[in-house]
């Protein structure tokens, strides 16, 4: 996998985020839920890091999905390198997998 470096800050509109789910994940959820708790977890997390307003919608790319549920419900990833774009006049943040 290729290194990207944390380049999203509060002030920019796109960039890279690295997320380590291990224990936000496997600790709090049931096996059968985690997959699904993953793709809301990395919502609340690119609000809290951006701090965006309950008034923005993240989306999650399908291929961002898809990745997370390629290894089933209970293995979502531990790691995941992702690539957020932001339209503040639209109040959308669009979540993808970076590549």
């Amino acid at each position: 996998m290729e290194e990207f470096r944390d380049t999203l800050s509060r002030d920019s509109d796109e960039g890279y985020l690295t997320l380590r789910l291990g224990r936000m994940i496997r600790e709090k959820y049931p096996p059968k839920k985690r997959a699904a708790r993953t793709v809301k977890v990395i919502a609340q997390e690119v609000r809290r890091r951006l701090r965006l307003d309950d008034e923005f919608e993240v989306k999650v790319d399908p291929e961002l999905n898809e990745m997370i549920w390629s290894r089933g419900a209970e293995n979502p990833p531990r790691l995941i390198r992702i690539y957020v774009k932001v339209d503040r006049e639209e109040k959308v943040a669009t979540v993808a997998p970076a590549s």
